[in-house]
């Protein structure tokens, strides 16, 4: 790989892990670079690491953001609307990638049946939530609906019936109303921004090992980039780690680059992504618990409000 493609990708690569904070200040007004700096990268330290790790990962998240002077309220709402608006960029590039290449003559690679999967789910998920924030009475219809359904399977399994989706939904309507009509569009922004700088890395790690627009072409790679961030969308192993992988070698394989070039690329992405938020989340984390443990963080300055009343 030449000097300059090296420097290439590690700048891109830098401006991946600084775009992790950007969604989460979009929805938390007051939330200082550096706090959210050392959230994320302590978090996905341990989404790359621990199995069922984003689980472990939210409750981090919970501890982090409130030590910063958050309350439980805006903290629970920055972690569903930045997990919906990801997921439905994750299920909607597909879909626009697909288009493109489709349109333009090119080999689509066989991921038609990812675009429509992305369809069925951004379709699905886009009347619930439209009811959900049409009015209070569509939300307990929602919420009284998924009640009804996970009633019906939880009767196989000879549990007891609840009616803990109509309160959830409800719970989530009234926290996030307010901050989806004022920040949406700021939220949503910064979450296709995050999302292109990882693809920029990408391209520039595809091209850096040889694989040139004459193999594999600019909207080729972007649909590859989709259907393997699709394919972690379930997160079977830590950071999708085997998953994304095979998707996303699969896909160059089958748009016509060589499988060691492709497998080549998959590496150079997977270690300037996977690997540098393990080391770098160390480090944050233990500079954290340090700070944490001496009462250094408090309340945040500009939050006291926030922080007291949510």
């Amino acid at each position: 790989m030449e000097v300059w493609w090296l420097a290439a990708i590690l700048i891109a690569a830098t401006v991946n892990q600084i775009s992790f904070v950007w969604p989460y200040q979009a929805v938390l007004e007051h939330l200082r670079y550096r706090h959210g700096f050392i959230e994320t990268q302590t978090t996905t330290a341990i989404s790359n690491t621990v199995p069922a790790g984003g689980a472990v990962a939210i409750g981090m998240t919970f501890r982090m953001f409130g030590s910063f002077g958050f309350a439980n309220v805006p903290i629970s709402t920055a972690v569903v609307a930045t997990g919906i608006w990801n997921l439905a960029f994750k299920f909607g590039l597909p879909i626009v990638a697909v288009i493109l290449v489709v349109v333009t003559g090119q080999n689509a690679g066989g991921a038609i049946g990812a675009a429509v999967l992305g369809v069925v789910i951004i379709v699905i998920s886009a009347v619930v939530l439209w009811l959900t924030f049409r009015s209070e009475k569509s939300a307990h219809w929602v919420g009284h609906l998924g009640d009804r359904v996970l009633n019906w399977c939880l009767h196989f399994f000879h549990k007891p019936s609840s009616d803990r989706l109509e309160t959830s939904v409800l719970h989530f309507r009234d926290q996030t109303n307010d901050i989806v009509h004022r920040r949406g569009w700021m939220l949503t922004g910064t979450v296709l921004a995050s999302q292109m700088a990882v693809f920029v890395l990408v391209l520039f790690c595809v091209r850096g090992v040889g694989i040139g627009s004459d193999e594999v072409s600019f909207l080729q790679v972007l649909l590859s980039f989709a259907v393997a961030r699709l394919a972690g969308a379930i997160p079977i192993t830590p950071g999708g780690l085997g998953t994304v992988d095979a998707a996303f070698i699969g896909m160059l394989t089958a748009f016509g680059a060589n499988s060691s070039d492709a497998l080549a690329a998959d590496m150079v992405w997977r270690a300037t992504t996977y690997f540098p938020p393990i080391l770098i989340g160390l480090g944050t984390y233990a500079y954290w618990k340090h700070n944490d443990a001496k009462g250094i963080y408090g309340a945040h300055p500009d939050t006291g409000a926030l922080g007291a009343e949510g």
